[in-house]
């Protein structure tokens, strides 16, 4: 009995066929689509177990217990790229077709996004071995001290507004080079800049869950290493604001910095595709790195390892698109009559 003989007989044909159908609507996904699909599963796992542990204990957290409704929205977001994508196919050359190509190959990055939302007070249901202690040690052994306590005699309500601007833009800068490139004709660049910007967050992602560490705003507001409080104007207000929507009372997501890696990565493709965006974008970032370390977000050793991740994201995206791809033509940007090279992606 030959080897495919035996496992036909263990595995009826009706359940190899349907193993078949998983596998190729798996193997039409596009690269950051598979990632999701990828990282989704995991990320689910751990927001239902960090809520039935609470259930368990009696304890309700608004922030946890709020990740069944953010599931919930990730899941319906999801269904729509298959809608989008029947719905393209249908459609004639025109603006509405435009419109759904657009948000089709963008919404792998509202996606991406979401699963940030779920990980920040749930990472410690994985793995309880923090490391902020130790982040700390390292910084004292760097620079004789804490920056982000060093940096606290700088802090007027006018400068925490100033910085405050930098870090709540953060998301539009993610995405504003692919955007750009879109919008300009270079739809196969926009797409490629949009993957590594999303494998930058993934690889993110999975050192968070490694290397558990609250930011200093936590850890070291908790040893009260502060003295001076963060007051600001409306900007402040508003970036505030913006912070307690997120699942962050025990953030686990300092390690590394994900404004820097992903910062970096942006300016990275805004110097391979569009420079006049470069030197404008550079003077935002160094704004916004600078605004991790005042507003207490990251160690200044979380901006070093952030850095580390840019070359390996860089290098990694045309091989792993290049790979998934598997030798099959190009996906449909809407871009048949020009506008961007050929990078080899796969059909969708």
């Amino acid at each position: 009995m030959t080897g495919i003989e035996s496992a036909e007989k263990e595995f009826p044909r009706p359940r190899w066929r349907a193993i078949g159908r998983v596998l190729g609507v798996v193997r039409r996904l596009r690269a950051e689509e598979f990632l999701f699909t990828l990282l989704f599963l995991p990320s689910t796992v751990i927001t239902l177990k960090a809520n039935f542990d609470l259930h368990q204990t009696g304890i309700h957290s608004r922030k946890i217990e709020g990740g069944l409704l953010r599931l919930a929205v990730v899941v319906f977001v999801a269904l729509l790229v298959p809608f989008l994508h029947r719905v393209k196919g249908r459609m004639k050359r025109g603006a509405a077709r435009e419109i759904v190509l657009f948000f089709r190959t963008f919404l792998p990055f509202v996606l991406c996004s979401a699963i940030y939302t779920n990980l920040h007070d749930t990472i410690r249901y994985v793995n309880p071995h923090d490391i902020h202690d130790k982040l700390v040690a390292i910084e004292g052994w760097l620079f004789g001290g804490q920056p982000v306590v060093w940096a606290e005699r700088f802090i007027t309500p006018a400068r925490t507004d100033f910085f405050s601007f930098f870090y709540t833009n953060f998301f539009l800068l993610t995405i504003i080079v692919p955007v750009v490139l879109w919008f300009t004709g270079r739809r196969r660049e926009a797409r490629q800049a949009q993957l590594g910007i999303i494998i930058c967050f993934y690889t993110g992602y999975i050192f968070y869950i490694l290397f558990p560490a609250a930011p200093p705003r936590l850890y070291l507001e908790s040893l009260g290493a502060f003295s001076v409080d963060l007051k600001g104007g409306a900007l402040t207000t508003f970036q505030h604001a913006l912070v307690e929507m997120m699942p962050n009372h025990a953030s686990r997501a300092a390690f590394p910095s994900l404004h820097t890696a992903v910062s970096l990565v942006v300016l990275t493709y805004a110097w391979k595709y569009t420079r006049k965006l470069f030197l404008p974008l550079l003077l935002f970032v160094i704004g916004l790195l600078a605004s991790t370390i005042y507003l207490r977000h990251h160690y200044v050793v979380d901006l070093i390892a952030g850095a580390a991740l840019v070359p390996w994201a860089f290098w990694i995206t045309p091989h792993f698109d290049r790979w998934w791809r598997g030798g099959r033509p190009p996906y449909d940007l809407g871009d048949e009559e020009g506008g961007g090279v050929d990078i080899g992606v796969t059909p969708s």
